[in-house]
């Protein structure tokens, strides 16, 4: 073997306590005994720059590995059951009949290997490799008419080497897997494009190819098939989960995708049958044909399998909307309705039809794993005249299989019966009203991604770890290269990776899918411009926040963000609501997940970290008296103009007694939740002071941008939001002057500096709070922050006092010089192409394939990109 030589990379087995299924990059610098935590790149990285950036993001979101599976628990366990009418020895004895499969075990037309057939050729380009892989498509049409299905109708087809990107409808993307199974006509949403190209969601199972199968070859395939994945569940929403198949030299390994696992198989030959000697020719057919039965089962179960089998959520059925290729959908959901009380309690189950009218908003599902959430605006379908006009807001998620839905809990925070009225009223107010809620139920069994996605088997945990991330030696054979643009609709797109260091496996619990519909439609306070807007909001939140951390047993949110703080869109006062309570928890409920929730931007230090950072000898300084409920609300009327009946505040004594030794969510990572979103308003945002009447006076006959000082904001912001050690420097550090926030907060615009010297005041609070909770011998309950809302509210108020005289309006960030010089050079290749100079990848004839733009998703809604730096100059 010469010295260039590379070899093929086998993954080995993971054992316990070891890290050798790790890549090479990853030095680990993990907490010990700590639970990992799921950080995601989400929107900000997956939908612009470079595919190939695209695509690690996506990889490096699953984490260092996922397991990999013998084929047989594969073929058993997740692959869709063989129609009744295959039998695959049969298929193969009449392939080899045929001629198809010939004396020498071998595939026709695969009389080479392709890394032999590569060596023999004497051109090292694309176009071989698309040659070589192009035979599969015969071989799969034989295999299928060999299938003995006779007039059975398959629900897809192979195609090899699609000359043209599938079409995107959310996100403006760049890219094609090398070969996939299709839908097949009947299942398309659209059935008459003349220039055949495709959409992502008829993509039903995607592939990569390759000649060889070095490392670097594995380790391209890897990235390009997640991506691929990711495309799939992220462009079609009836996508539970998805298949996908990757190929090097011989080896073929099946992958599998959904909302809480990825997992491959272990890789067999897909082109000759084992290889016996002269003495074992008695060995059966089945033993020889081993790897061809894998092969042959792979394709047949797909071919004829029911839809939900194939992943598609047969709840939604795509509906045709005038003038636009996007979908809306008929979503079916079933309601269980429960009449009477005690033994005269009843359930009754009914159907309702909703029928979406756009997409209100689908980040959640950006993930492969997670949530998946996706949010619409709705309307009933029914033939009842009362109920025909009714809307909502449907939200699809997919929550661990042992949790509440949001629905239920929702129902058990406002349903004490040991709260004040007034605390009733606040929590009426606050939080959404639900008006449909219940699991999703496919071919009548709860869909889950144990319970009927794998149907019933669980992952096991001794199988083998598949590395993502495999050691590259040199650029992959053919990688093709090509350029996304910036989706429409993205937010804060260009804050960098979090600069975490690799964590160990993460284990994700099995998941159920859920549907509830709010009354309510609303606004994310992401989306608001006005500080005075955010400030008000942020203060009556934080009253809500109080209520439900002290009601009854006491619960904690535990995912507070800029994203489920939101306000009714109907209300002219800015009516604040509290979203997102699928992941509440009774301060006194047992038991614990090895994914930590939050959202990175806001979540407390201690969260991420996990364990207790401020422990301290306790304060001497004395607490303020807390400030009453009552008192709280009278202060929200004055600065909104609303008002609630008020009542006497009492409050339940139940006391939860947190063991030293054991981290857990507390009322007051809630509260730090709170001040850093009105931190990130501050410091990740460009600003300018509002004219009368609310404008903006930031335009371009006025008020100059000071480009200096906003580089300095977003060299900080990326710092900030986010990497665990700034962060804890600044809630940490109680010297304002040695404070890095602060005294980054003293160089922003005057107009902000009420703002600024209330938040550092109030970070001090914070600081000394934690000292104090957090000293030997104190108890952490649900009464442990009730100094502290006084202190937020107090902070607030005078906010939003200062910002009444004068408001502040936010704008995004501009981007940094290295994404500016990216924008630019993409632009002058879209113009390029726009003239007709095609670039992109290589196509299987070898000349250039244009690179098409993606008009039909012009009808999706679209926000302005951030302006570069030369245009702020204007």
């Amino acid at each position: 073997m010469g010295t260039n030589a590379v070899l093929p990379y086998t993954p080995t087995k993971a054992h316990s306590g070891s890290n050798a299924h790790l890549g090479p990059s990853e030095s680990l610098q993990q907490l010990s005994g700590h639970t990992p935590v799921a950080f995601k790149h989400g929107s900000r990285h997956y939908g612009w720059g470079h595919v190939e950036k695209s695509r690690t993001d996506v990889a490096d979101d699953l984490g260092p590995s996922v397991h990999e599976l013998p084929y047989q628990f594969f073929q058993d366990h997740i692959l869709p059951p063989l129609h009744q009418n295959v039998d695959v020895q049969a298929v193969i004895r009449r392939l080899k009949k045929s001629g198809h499969i010939t004396k020498a075990g071998r595939w026709k037309g695969f009389g080479d290997d392709p890394y032999t057939a590569s060596a023999k050729s004497s051109s090292d380009s694309p176009k071989l490799e698309n040659d070589v892989f192009a035979k599969l498509v015969s071989v799969v049409k034989h295999i299928v008419d060999k299938s003995g299905c006779g007039d059975v109708k398959p629900i897809v087809v192979y195609e090899s080497l699609p000359h043209s990107n599938p079409i995107c409808c959310f996100d403006k993307k760049k890219g094609r897997p090398d070969g996939w199974l299709i839908f097949n006509k009947h299942m398309r949403f659209l059935k008459d494009r003349k220039d055949g190209r495709r959409y992502w969601r008829d993509v039903a199972t995607p592939a990569e190819f390759k000649l060889r199968d070095t490392r670097d070859d594995l380790q391209d395939d890897v990235q390009k098939i997640c991506w691929n994945m990711h495309q799939v569940m992220q462009e079609d929403p009836r996508r539970r989960f998805v298949f996908a198949f990757t190929i090097e030299n011989t080896q073929m390994r099946a992958w599998m995708a959904n909302r809480s696992d990825v997992v491959v198989s272990e890789p067999f030959n897909f082109i000759q049958a084992s290889q016996l000697s002269p003495r074992h020719r008695h060995v059966s057919l089945t033993r020889r044909f081993q790897d061809h039965e894998k092969f042959i089962h792979f394709f047949l179960s797909q071919t004829y399998a029911k839809e939900h089998e194939l992943g598609i959520d047969t709840t939604m059925t795509m509906v045709a909307a005038e003038g636009t290729t996007i979908p809306t959908y008929d979503i079916t959901m079933r309601v269980v309705n429960t009449v009477g009380e005690g033994e005269k309690k009843q359930e009754t189950v009914e159907e309702r039809v909703f029928q979406t009218e756009y997409l209100i908003n689908g980040d959640g599902a950006k993930s492969l794993r997670g949530r998946g959430t996706r949010i619409w605006k709705v309307h009933r379908v029914t033939s009842d005249e009362e109920d025909a006009d009714r809307s909502g807001v449907l939200k699809d998620v997919w929550l661990d299989e042992d949790r509440q839905g949001e629905g239920d809990i929702l129902e058990d925070i406002r349903d004490q019966s040991d709260i004040s009225e007034l605390a009733k009223q606040v929590l009426k107010r606050r939080l959404l009203t639900p008006i449909a809620k219940g699991d999703v139920f496919i071919d009548g069994v709860c869909d889950g991604t144990r319970t009927l996605i794998t149907r019933g088997a669980t992952i096991p945990e001794d199988a083998n770890k598949f590395p993502l991330h495999i050691p590259v030696t040199h650029q992959p054979s053919h990688a093709r290269t090509t350029v996304s643009t910036i989706p429409s609709g993205s937010t804060n797109i260009f804050l960098p990776a979090p600069t975490h260091k690799v964590q160990r496996i993460v284990k994700y619990f099995s998941k159920r899918h859920y549907r509830i519909v709010f009354k309510e439609e609303c606004k994310p306070l992401s989306e608001v411009k006005s500080l005075l807007d955010v400030f008000s909001t942020l203060y009556d939140i934080t009253i809500a926040l109080r209520v439900i951390h002290t009601s009854g047993p006491g619960w904690v949110h535990r995912d507070i963000s800029a994203g489920n703080i939101l306000i009714l869109k109907e209300s002219d006062s800015n009516d604040a609501k509290l979203s997102d309570v699928e992941y509440a928890k009774r301060l006194d409920a047992a038991g614990k997940h090895e994914i930590r929730t939050g959202t990175a931007n806001f979540m407390s230090v201690e969260v991420d970290a996990e364990t207790y950072l401020f422990r301290s000898a306790p304060d001497d300084s004395e607490d303020s008296e807390p400030e009453t409920l009552e008192e709280a609300l009278a202060v929200s009327h004055q600065l909104s103009q609303r008002a609630l009946t008020q009542a006497d505040d009492q409050h339940a004594q139940s006391i939860l007694h947190a063991k030293p030794s054991e981290f857990r969510y507390n009322p007051i990572h809630d509260l730090e939740s709170i001040w850093w979103i009105a931190v990130y308003f501050v410091v990740n945002k460009e600003t300018s002071v509002a004219a009368p009447g609310g404008q903006d006076t930031a335009n371009e006959n006025q008020a100059v941008v000071d480009t200096s000082l906003t580089e300095k904001q977003l060299i900080y912001a990326r710092s900030l939001f986010y990497t665990r050690a700034p962060r804890i420097e600044a809630v940490s550090i109680l010297s304002s002057t040695d404070n890095p926030l602060d005294n980054h907060m003293r160089n922003l615009p005057s107009h902000l500096f009420i703002v600024c010297t209330e938040l550092a005041k109030l970070r001090m609070k914070l600081r000394t709070h934690y000292g104090r909770i957090e000293a030997p011998g104190f108890t952490i309950d649900k009464m442990v922050c009730k100094t502290l809302y006084g202190s937020f509210t107090q902070a607030f108020k005078n906010i939003v006092l200062a910002l009444q005289k004068q408001d502040v309006i936010v704008h995004d960030l501009p981007p940094s010089r290295a994404q500016e010089e990216w924008l630019e050079l993409h632009d002058k290749k879209a113009a390029k192409t726009n003239d007709g100079n095609a670039h992109g990848s290589v196509s299987s004839t070898g000349t250039k394939r244009r690179n098409e733009d993606e008009a039909e998703s012009s009808s999706a809604p679209k926000k302005q990109r951030p302006a570069t730096r030369s245009q702020a100059k204007k």
